[in-house]
């Protein structure tokens, strides 16, 4: 007998482009198209030849991809994969871009939807197969689906696929703090060049509050770790964000603070890079630190992680498995007792 937790429970549907626009521009949508519920739409990002592209295959009768919707509570649809393609095709139909470079059809060059003639009703007539995925199903499964989808030359990052599956009062909290102006810059370098569209941020958010127990749940994988804690704590009450939220803002203080505005770093190091490790640790550990403590002993704080980053088995932990259980323990460990010292 077959699992049905492994197996979807959907159905397909071929809508026409002009039911799909009708549904999107509902009130309240029908079609949710966010763009904060996915990846931002790429398509416009050279100009309009790609999206035109696609204009000039539905017009050909070319197969298009299924897109894929999943069912939420209120019974309406959020687009999963293919929301490119809707967007395109609402963008067109309000007149947002012309049609360029075309090859087949040369005589629409240049032309809005509003300018097509006959080709206006051929368009809205055409119409794209359709999975939706019922809400019955199990999320982890929609997430399975999801990744399984995005495995092209957009691929989505885990978070983004978070976002996408696990939407409530803590996603919306880990976008607010993913604003903040340090986590903005973390990881792109002294030019502040370095692109950053995947909302690394908010996982970042995130790790702070998924790394606070003492991971006895955790099985040695960082991503399967956070979804469980984003699926398990996907809607906390009002209380429950405030203190999330002042524990991270006050935690990141304190560590601006003792390591002089550059956290996160291996001093020992002539060429200092952030890392997600020592944010990790410092985070996890500076968290139940009182402010009175960190000042008093800032410098000997400041000594302490100089050594720590100087240490074999510390170094040796960053090595291999890097988020391991056991190399994030060892860390935690190492790290313990040098500010145990400092209570003496």
């Amino acid at each position: 007998m077959s699992d049905t937790s492994k197996v979807l429970n959907l159905y397909p549907i071929d809508y026409p482009f002009e039911t799909l626009i009708q549904r999107a521009n509902s009130n309240p949508p029908k079609l949710i198209l966010n763009p904060e519920f996915q990846r931002k739409y790429k398509w416009d990002k050279d100009g309009n030849e790609r999206s035109s592209k696609f204009i000039e295959s539905c017009l050909m009768r070319i197969p298009l991809p299924a897109c894929y919707f999943a069912e939420n509570d209120n019974g309406y649809h959020d687009v999963i994969d293919g929301v490119q393609r809707i967007t395109t095709i609402k963008k067109f139909f309000n007149d947002e871009f012309k049609l360029e470079r075309m090859t087949v059809f040369r005589e629409l060059e240049g032309k809005l939807f509003s300018e097509l003639g006959d080709y206006k009703n051929e368009l809205e007539s055409t119409t794209i197969r359709c999975v939706i995925l019922r809400k019955e199903n199990p999320k982890e499964l929609v997430k399975e689906i999801f990744a399984r989808l995005n495995q092209g030359a957009v691929q989505l990052s885990d978070q983004e696929i978070r976002h996408a599956i696990y939407p409530g009062n803590l996603d919306s909290l880990l976008i607010e703090l993913g604003g903040h102006h340090f986590i903005n810059a973390f990881g792109k370098g002294k030019s502040g060049t370095k692109e950053k569209d995947s909302r690394e941020q908010e996982e970042m958010i995130l790790r702070f509050f998924a790394m606070q127990n003492d991971l006895g749940d955790y099985e040695n994988k960082l991503s399967k770790y956070l979804d469980k804690y984003i699926e398990t704590n996907q809607n906390p009450d009002e209380a429950t964000i405030n203190q999330l939220k002042k524990d991270f803002t006050e935690t990141l203080e304190k560590c601006l603070f003792v390591f002089n505005n550059n956290p996160f770093v291996d001093i020992t190091k002539t060429k200092q890079r952030q890392s997600l490790v020592y944010y990790d640790l410092l985070m996890w550990s500076f968290k139940g630190l009182s402010i009175e403590f960190l000042t008093e002993h800032k410098a000997s704080i400041l000594t302490k992680f100089n050594e720590l980053c100087n240490e074999p088995n510390f170094t040796k932990s960053l090595s291999g498995g890097l988020q391991s259980k056991y190399s994030i323990l060892i860390r935690r460990q190492l790290w313990t007792k040098k500010l145990e010292t400092l209570n003496g």
